[in-house]
């Protein structure tokens, strides 16, 4: 909750607790969220008293909510009659950079399902960080254009640009699932610029495209490594898209998840489904405590249809 501390921070002095509404805390999906509204300007710090409920305290400044009796001098809202100016500076780093040169290649559908992953996953930043933390590099105007068409005037601080900035470059990896590197969470915790392709196949097969956008951007003359993202060394299971590759290097960054643990809390049900068919097809002699422990590990249940169904195909279960 980079933002929220931050925007906190700077208003000691100027305010002894603040509100902020459980209307604006459901709207915006948590309070780093609301702090990050408050930074692009859609939200103001106001003067005025509130009362609520403590629900955090960042820096000594308790944040109050709905449901309460104590006292807050300012409170969050979208206008009021006496705002404070908060002169607040974000970090550049973490960044993550998506290219999306290849855009053209897509279909209408993967196009569109581009640029919801690109919308997701500045959603996701601001759970953490916000939106400056992100660059969206390979923009053109035909890009541009589609993008408005899709997401209005989207009131963002992120970066859309031609090309990626070379003081990015250094140091960098870039996210590959045939990447020659593993990613770690040493990698994660230690770099701070994730470039990831903006290359949806969702209807065509696109193997290979990273390591081509890759070469084309020239990375491998600055000796990026191109890491994979596995689970216990597979790929199968591992989340394709890129507001969840974001997720999962947030978690292990900020909220002290493994590297595991973020995998699994990021998979879709396909990915679970498709990792235990992967697992049984593997496995000798499975029994009872084997498969409770491997459904217990993907987060699934025994009488979910779909996990049924590949119990059943591996002669697990009767087809009665």
């Amino acid at each position: 909750m980079y933002a929220l501390t931050v925007l906190m921070r700077s208003l000691r002095g100027a305010c002894n607790s603040v509100y902020v509404s459980g209307g604006l805390v459901n709207r915006y999906g948590g309070l780093n969220e609301v702090a990050v509204q408050v930074l692009l300007g859609r939200l103001k710090v106001c003067k005025g008293s509130r009362r609520g409920l403590a629900l955090v305290i960042i820096d000594d400044l308790p944040i109050l909510s709905d449901s309460g009796t104590d006292d807050a001098d300012c409170f969050i809202d979208h206008k009021c009659r006496e705002s404070i100016t908060c002169n607040v500076t974000m970090p550049e780093y973490p960044q993550f950079v998506i290219d999306v040169s290849l855009w053209r290649r897509h279909t209408k559908g993967e196009l569109r399902s581009l640029i919801i992953q690109l919308m997701q996953s500045l959603r996701e930043l601001r759970r953490y960080l916000w939106d400056g933390n992100l660059t969206v590099t390979g923009i053109d105007y035909d890009f541009m254009n589609i993008l408005h068409k899709f997401t209005g005037n989207i009131n963002t601080t992120a970066r859309f640009l031609r090309n990626i900035p070379p003081s990015y470059l250094k140091p960098a990896v870039m996210l590959d699932p045939y990447g020659d590197v593993e990613l770690t969470e040493d990698i994660i915790r230690s770099i701070n610029v994730f470039i990831i392709g903006g290359i949806s196949d969702s209807e065509v097969i696109r193997k290979g495209e990273t390591f081509e956008l890759y070469k084309s951007l020239g990375l491998h003359e600055f000796n990026i490594p191109r890491v994979k993202l596995t689970l216990r060394g597979v790929l199968t299971g591992v989340p394709e898209r890129i507001n969840k590759l974001i997720s999962i290097i947030l978690m292990v960054k900020y909220s002290n998840y493994t590297l595991e643990d973020a995998v699994i809390a990021n998979q879709s049900k396909a990915d679970k489904i498709n990792r235990l068919n992967r697992e049984l097809s593997i496995l000798k002699n499975i029994d009872s405590s084997t498969l409770v422990n491997l459904l217990t590990w993907l987060g699934l249940t025994p009488w979910d249809s779909k996990v049924m169904s590949v119990l059943r195909r591996h002669g697990l279960l009767s087809s009665n």
